[in-house]
């Protein structure tokens, strides 16, 4: 129980730093003071990420910034049931709990290299830019999320829709239509749990308007969407054609096709964003081949309106090794692909030889208000770990 609490005091120590993506210096001097107080080297390249090291081994990998949604980055944290939360704010238990066991780890001066990335969150940006250079046979990445040995995460890029603006005039009066506090969630792991998009709902209720607009940021499900509706009236107002509406109505939301061996999604698009005659749609799938056929769909959806593809990321696609191996041995559980982008996908690319898994707590509802990180979890994650360092 010891280890736990100081995890978790260290966890509830990040949490009163600011750290939402973009935003993260803060905390990353606070790491870099931490790690050095420990003796370790360390080294911070331009894009913001740390490595601390003592030795090599294992290098542990966790990204440092979070997705602030409600209240954040102003956390008030809540136990309740055997579960962490968060009051009227989403968490940063992804990936703040990992960032919080390898600060642990670095404070009992275990030997290994230990890789904290910045900004994940929007777009992989630390770890696409990482200069650093790792010198360690494996690498644990600590940000999935279900107390599952990962082997392999979907890629995925944002598409940009501009649809050229379609205006007819009609007469009325101008009111909101509001679709509000629905519940959210992570555009990838979430996309299979029928959580409804608030732009999905609101254009099945649109009639005539005069703006849209719509979602929080790319990679969540949209809690928040309005429409300016014209009803009944006398004055004259610009309105959207009619089949512009049709066209958004017309874009891609959710799963598109399922992987039965792994039981997840295998390709899936997220309505992401809307505001006015620019549409963002969020596209994940399991194999960089994938990813091109989504595409190819996506632009047969969107014919008359102008697309730009953005922020790609790679798959990183099914890789057994024994690194792997020795973790579902010591878990005593089967390798599984998560639909959702982890930093192995990227670093694979950059350290070729270097074996990769990823393991991390039960964190549920990540991305909203509802994300919450069970504690027993976080305990078996650290005697999982403390097993795995006695192996190699």
């Amino acid at each position: 129980m010891e280890r736990l609490e100081e995890v978790l005091r260290l966890f509830e120590r990040i949490t009163k730093i600011p750290h939402c993506s973009g935003n993260t210096a803060e905390l990353r001097d606070f790491i870099v003071g931490f790690v050095r107080n420990f003796g370790y080297e360390v080294e911070v390249d331009k894009s913001g990420n740390v490595l601390a090291k003592k030795g090599k081994g294992i290098c542990f990998q966790s990204h440092y910034d979070m997705v602030c949604v409600g209240r954040a980055p102003e956390i008030e944290i809540v136990r309740e049931n055997g579960y962490l939360m968060a009051k009227d704010s989403s968490l940063g238990a992804d990936n703040g709990i990992g960032v919080a066991i390898m600060l642990y780890l670095i404070s009992q001066k275990v030997k290994g290299e230990f890789l904290f990335t910045n900004d994940e969150e929007i777009g992989l940006i630390g770890a696409k830019n990482l200069e650093l250079k790792i010198n360690s046979p494996y690498l644990l990445n600590l940000d999935s999320e279900d107390e599952s040995v990962y082997i392999g995460c979907a890629g995925g890029f944002d598409c940009k829709i501009t649809y050229p603006k379609a205006l007819k005039k009609v007469y009325g009066t101008k009111g909101e239509l509001v679709v509000d506090k629905l519940p959210g969630g992570h555009s990838g792991v979430d996309i299979d749990k029928n959580i409804p998009n608030a732009i999905v709902e609101l254009l099945k209720r649109v009639k005539t308007t005069s703006y849209l607009k719509g979602g929080e940021r790319r990679n969540s499900i949209p809690v928040r969407a309005f429409s300016c509706e014209v009803f009944g009236g006398s004055e004259e107002i610009e309105v959207y054609d009619d089949k512009y509406i049709e066209f958004l109505r017309g874009l891609p939301h959710g799963v598109l096709e399922f992987d039965f061996k792994y039981k997840i999604p295998s390709k899936s698009v997220n309505f992401a964003l809307l505001d006015g005659f620019l549409a963002l749609l969020s596209a994940r799938a399991n194999s960089n081949e994938k990813l091109e056929e989504l595409k190819e769909y996506i632009l047969s959806k969107t014919k008359g309106a102008s697309v730009e593809f953005e922020g790609e990321y790679p798959a990183w696609e099914a890789d057994e090794n024994e690194f792997s191996a020795l973790l579902q041995k010591i878990t005593n559980s089967t390798p599984k692909i998560i639909h959702a982008g982890l930093e192995c996908a990227i670093l694979k690319e950059k350290f070729k030889n270097v074996k990769m898994a990823s393991y991390g707590p039960l964190i549920e509802y990540p991305h909203s208000i509802r994300e919450r990180v069970k504690i027993s979890s976080i305990s078996n994650v650290i005697k999982v770990i403390e097993k795995l360092l006695k192996e190699i």
